[in-house]
Order: C-alpha cells, then sequence, then structure tokens
C-alpha cells in the first residue's frame, strides 16, 4: 500500500530525512491488531509497517509526522475525535461519530494560524499522499537530488578534525558569585582548533557558544570560560 513512500525513502541518503522506527515488533504488532479501537485500515496499514514517522525534516522539525498511538481528545465543539498526525502547521485527525468498523474515515485538520476545522482527506492513505506531495513541491529539481544525494563525504582534513574533537575534554569547575557558570576545556590532541563550540543545557533554556581561544585551543592546553 505505501511502496512508494518506501521507493521514496530509499532513494534519500541524507541522514535524518526521515526517521521512523520501522515495522513494529512482535508484541506491539499483537496489540494493535487485537484493539478494539476502530481505526481506519490505511492507518493500521501505516503504522505497522513504520511505527512513529517523521518526514521530510527541515532545521530541527519534520513537515509530516505520524503517529503510531492516537491521541483520543475532543474538538472545540466537544465532539470526540483520534489524533493521528499533524504538519507544520495543522494537526490531522479522525472524527469518532464517523469511524466505521474495517471502512476508511473522512480525515480532518486544525489549521493553527486560520483556527479552522477542515476535511481535507477521505481517508488516511489519501491524506498521507497528499501531504507528502505537497512537501514535495517546495523543493526544486536540483535541491531534490542533492537530497537524494546527501552530503559530500568529509575531506581527510574535515575527517582529522572529527578525530581531534573526539580527544577534547571539558568539565565545569565551579560557579562564580555573580551565578555564572565556570567550565574549562582541555585540548588532549595534538591539532590546534581556531575555536569550538560548547552546548550548556539548563532546566529552563540551552545555550551554544562558540569559544574562541584568543591563538586557538593548542594541544595539551586548557581554557577556562564563563556563562551565566
Amino acid at each position: 500500500m505505501f511502496e512508494w513512500l518506501v521507493d521514496e525513502m530509499m532513494k534519500v541518503h541524507t541522514r535524518k530525512f526521515y526517521r521512523v522506527d520501522g515495522p513494529l515488533r512482535i508484541d506491539n504488532r499483537e496489540l494493535v491488531e487485537r484493539s478494539e479501537l476502530p481505526i481506519p485500515p490505511s492507518y493500521k496499514s501505516f503504522i505497522l509497517q513504520f511505527g512513529n514517522a517523521s518526514l521530510y525534516r527541515i532545521g530541527d522539525l519534520y513537515r509530516v509526522q505520524v503517529f503510531a498511538s492516537p491521541c483520543a481528545d475532543e474538538t472545540e465543539d466537544g465532539e470526540p475525535r483520534l489524533c493521528f498526525g499533524r504538519t507544520e502547521d495543522t494537526f490531522a485527525y479522525f472524527k469518532e461519530s464517523l469511524i466505521v468498523l474495517d471502512a476508511e474515515s473522512p480525515v480532518f485538520e486544525w489549521h493553527y494560524e486560520e483556527e479552522v476545522e477542515k476535511q481535507t482527506a477521505n481517508g488516511f492513505e489519501e491524506w498521507i499522499r497528499r501531504q507528502c506531495a505537497r512537501v514535495r513541491k517546495y523543493y526544486t529539481k536540483k535541491e531534490w537530488q542533492e537530497i537524494e544525494k546527501g552530503p559530500p563525504a568529509f575531506s581527510d582534513h574535515e575527517k582529522r578534525i572529527v578525530e581531534a574533537r573526539r580527544k577534547f575534554r571539558w568539565r565545569i569547575v565551579g560557579i562564580g558569585n555573580s551565578g555564572d557558570i565556570r567550565f574549562e576545556v582541555c585540548n588532549g590532541s595534538e591539532m590546534v582548533l581556531p575555536f569550538l563550540s560548547i552546548g550548556i543545557r539548563g532546566r529552563m533554556r540551552s545555550f551554544d557558544d562558540a569559544l574562541d581561544g584568543g591563538y586557538g585551543f593548542p594541544s595539551g592546553q586548557c581554557f577556562q570560560g564563563t556563562r551565566r
């Protein structure tokens, strides 16, 4: 049923452009197949084949997502629904009142910006095909060829940087009176790197700083910095 999507995914060599669980494990598969929840056949086939699916990565987000476990809630009018997926500006669902056992069910979407509900497909398979076709239009032919090809291999110099980076170590050495976090970075490699990015994640926010050691980060040297 979804051979077209498998073929598309097989051609793309850009890492994490698609992210799927893959076929469900036997125990989870049995739970889905025995479930009394009357979910439409094409949606059931999709989650048995792919599980959770996030398609068409852009930055840290995905343009189309399908959930292996639909979420039951209500529409603005209090009508029960099963939310099964989302796009970058909508979330998609079946209305429980329209679900018929072993039959397809209309797909509705709630548009965040317009704050309006629309029926966008007669069934899940039609919905996923339309969404994938819609997203593909964002890319020029050249851009899509680059996505299929994937990024170029690292040069020898870039490979040496990767190996050097693995030998860097950093640790938090304390907290200053002003609340700044004091940390130390040590270069255990034989290379001098001009700068280094260090990410610090807190409960409320995260930081990603590019540190400049002035004359780079010499081999065997340690550099201390602060971050509020």
